[in-house]
């Protein structure tokens, strides 16, 4: 008797939290849930869902993490000083003005190592308000989803043709 991942939970959940993963996501949990059966509205909507969480659970313990490992650790201090100053001075400029569409597009252009998790450190690094980091990960994540989704479903119908 073969024993699988899908006899011990139901593919929603599985997909829900393979999306949770950081900086694999929507990328495996896609092609997971359509291999799984699932429709591609059903795998869109639990991939999101999954891809959300770890996000909006980095930014909002970041900035309290961050501010107390500066207060206990000169180091620490010294270190989050030095990356805060350096990237605002280089960067403000260009994340002033193109800000909002890089993180959208760092997250929904699938890459390796590109993602939610990555689109979240990257607003607190550049100090970008809470729910504004929020609906720009959402963005992100619906985007990536939607291009993931019709790229997975078009190769997945190209390879039922040759088998």
């Amino acid at each position: 008797m073969r024993v699988t991942l899908s006899s011990y939970m139901i593919p929603e959940l599985i997909v829900f939290f393979t999306a949770m993963i950081p900086f694999l996501e929507l990328k495996l949990s896609i092609p997971l849930g359509l291999e799984l059966g699932l429709s591609s509205t059903t795998t869109f909507l639990f991939s999101m869902a999954g891809s959300l969480i770890p996000p909006t659970i980095i930014l909002a313990v970041i900035g309290p993490l961050s501010s107390w490992a500066r207060k206990k650790s000169k180091y620490m201090d010294k270190f989050f000083t030095n990356l805060f100053r350096k990237t605002r001075k280089e960067h403000t400029k260009k994340f002033n003005r193109y800000g909002s569409l890089f993180i959208i597009a760092l997250i929904a252009i699938p890459l390796p190592g590109s993602g939610s998790t990555t689109g979240a450190l990257v607003a607190f690094i550049f100090g970008v308000d809470y729910w504004k980091s929020i609906s720009m990960v959402c963005a992100g994540i619906a985007c990536s989803a939607i291009l993931l989704t019709a790229g997975f479903e078009s190769v997945f119908a190209l390879l039922d043709l040759f088998t």
